[in-house]
C-alpha cells in the first residue's frame, strides 16, 4: 500500500488535532456528506474499528489520518485550503485543549498533550515541555524531550531574526561606551561596569549564581586589567544571544570556545560582547570578552568561562 504522507503534496499539508472522542466512523460520517471517501487504511488495527492510519479522498483533495492508541490522539492532515464545510464538520481540538492535556494527572492524556504540542507547533508550550522532562513516567519525559527539541528546532528562524534586531541596535549603543573605555585614566567607566548584586541572576541561571558571584568577588577584587591603546586603534565587536553560544553559528564563532561549555549556564536571552582592539597596519590586536546587557546597563563578567568551568563552579584556588 503506497504511504500517503509521503511526495510533494506533504509539503502542501496542515496538521489537526482532533477531539480524542470523535471515533474514527464517527468521522467518516462526518465528511461524507462533503463528498469524502476512505481511499486506503490500516487493516487489523490494534483497537477495533479505530485503524492507525488512513487516507480520504475527494476528486484531486486528500486527508491523511492517524490515530495513536496509546493516547487516542488524532490527527487529520489537510491542504490549508480546505473547505470550509468540511472544516465545520471536525472536532478540532486547539491550543487550549492541549494545554489542559498538559495540565492532566493521567498519563496517557498527559502524553497526548507532549505529543498534540509537537505536532501542532505551539511554540509557547515549549517551558511546559521543558518541565515535564523531568516528569516521572518514562514515556512522558523522552516525548516531552523529543517534543522540545522539534520546537526549538522550528522557532530557532524566529529566535535568530529578533536577535539579529537587537544586536544591531545594541551595537550601536555599545561601541561608544568601549572607545571611552580604551581611554579611561580614572577608571570611572571601568569602574561602572562592575557587577551589581541584582546583576548576577540576570545574567546566569539560578543554578549557577552563588559560583558566578564567588568567582567574579576575587575578579573584581581588583579592577580588570585593559591593555594601552592609541587613540587611532580600531575595534571589531561582536555580540550574540548566550542561547546562541551553545554550538557552531554564524554569531557564537566569534566567540572564545570556552562558552560552549557554559552556554547552558547563561540565561540564553541575554545579549553578550566580544571585542578585539586593533592598532593601525595590524591584523591581530588584543582580544575582550563577557560584557553583557542587563536590560538598562552593562555589566562585565570577564572570561565567565575560566570563572565557572566546565561544570558551572568557580574554580578552586
Amino acid at each position: 500500500m503506497t504511504n500517503a504522507t509521503t511526495g510533494p503534496e506533504a509539503a502542501q499539508r496542515r496538521p489537526r488535532v482532533l477531539d480524542p472522542g470523535c471515533s474514527y466512523a464517527d468521522l467518516l460520517r462526518r465528511l461524507a456528506p462533503q463528498g469524502w471517501q476512505v481511499a486506503t487504511e490500516a487493516k487489523a488495527p490494534l483497537v477495533p474499528g479505530e485503524p492507525e492510519h488512513a487516507s480520504l479522498v475527494r476528486g484531486g483533495e486528500q486527508l491523511v489520518y492517524t490515530f495513536n492508541p496509546v493516547c487516542r490522539l488524532r490527527v487529520l492532515e489537510a491542504s490549508a485550503g480546505l473547505d470550509a464545510d468540511s472544516l465545520s464538520q471536525l472536532p478540532i481540538a486547539g491550543a487550549e485543549s492541549v494545554g489542559d492535556w498538559l495540565d492532566s494527572s493521567d498519563e496517557r492524556t498527559l502524553l497526548r498533550g507532549v505529543l498534540a504540542a509537537r505536532v501542532l507547533g505551539l511554540l509557547t508550550l515549549r517551558p511546559r515541555l521543558q518541565a515535564l522532562r523531568a516528569n516521572a513516567s518514562q514515556a512522558v519525559r523522552q516525548a516531552a524531550e523529543a517534543a522540545e527539541a522539534e520546537l526549538a528546532r522550528q522557532s530557532e528562524p524566529l529566535a535568530r531574526q529578533s536577535a539579529m534586531a537587537s544586536i544591531e541596535l545594541i551595537s550601536d549603543q555599545l561601541r561608544p561606551l568601549l572607545q571611552a573605555l580604551l581611554h579611561d585614566p580614572q577608571g570611572s567607566v571601568l569602574a561602572s561596569l562592575r557587577p551589581r548584586d541584582e546583576d548576577y541572576g540576570k545574567a546566569f541561571v539560578p543554578s549557577s549564581v552563588q559560583a558566578a558571584r564567588e568567582g567574579y568577588a576575587a575578579v573584581w577584587a581588583q579592577l580588570p586589567r585593559l591593555g594601552r591603546a592609541s587613540r587611532d586603534s580600531r575595534i571589531v565587536l561582536r555580540l550574540a544571544p548566550a542561547g546562541m553560544l551553545a554550538d557552531e553559528n554564524d554569531l557564537s564563532w566569534h566567540f572564545p570556545g570556552g562558552y560552549r561549555s557554559i552556554a547552558g549556564l547563561l540565561q540564553p536571552q541575554r545579549v553578550w560582547a566580544a571585542w578585539k582592539v586593533i592598532e593601525p597596519g595590524r591584523d591581530a590586536g588584543t582580544s575582550y570578552d563577557g560584557l553583557v546587557w542587563l536590560d538598562d546597563h552593562w555589566a562585565w563578567f570577564p572570561k565567565p568561562y575560566r570563572v565557572l568551568g566546565p561544570r558551572g563552579e568557580a574554580p578552586r584556588p
